[in-house]
């Protein structure tokens, strides 16, 4: 029985570890000379590469409305969002850590965030990210209620991003 037990064990670890591989995975881009991330990617997988030092910049320079902050605090919840960025993207390097400081005071509520990192081409080997979500520009901030689209922030702002993202949530 603790063969067994530990055989599981083992496996279970073997296929995590191969898991988190698949995580943040660098890439070396041709055209900047330097490694961008491709592929399904955590908030710290982010921050663990080049694209930190543009958002220590961005991050705490970003000064959300506090009003508007407040009332997406009770609007998010049941909704997810997929974030699509480039690394190597200069409005994803401004607008994702902008995105992350209103979340974060918004008390980080979405009930599902998923974050997916492209090459210059909008794609990732192995995934259908730039059919499946269209994307066109990055970063593009993909809003859903159900399973159902409910809008998205794609590249820039109109007005700002908390302000499209209650638009978005309200339906304006």
């Amino acid at each position: 029985m603790k063969k067994i037990i530990l055989s599981v064990l083992i496996m279970v670890t073997f296929f995590a570890d191969l898991l988190a591989q698949e995580m943040c995975q660098r890439v070396f881009d041709e055209k900047s000379q330097k490694d961008i991330l491709v592929g399904a990617c955590t908030r710290e997988g982010i921050l663990a590469c080049a694209f930190a030092e543009d958002y220590t910049i961005e991050y705490p320079a970003y000064q959300p409305v506090d009003s508007i902050v407040s009332q997406l605090k009770n609007l998010i919840g049941g909704l997810k969002c997929v974030i699509v960025l480039g690394t190597w993207c200069g409005d994803s390097k401004e607008q994702v850590p902008r995105f992350f400081k209103i979340l974060d005071q918004a008390g980080d509520v979405f009930d599902k965030l998923e974050i997916f990192c492209v090459d210059r081409q909008k794609e990732v080997p192995g995934m259908e990210i730039k059919t499946n979500y269209n994307i066109e520009k990055v970063p593009t901030f993909i809003f859903f209620r159900d399973d159902t689209e409910i809008g998205r922030i794609v590249e820039t702002p109109k007005t700002t991003l908390e302000k499209d993202l209650l638009d978005i949530i309200l339906g304006k």
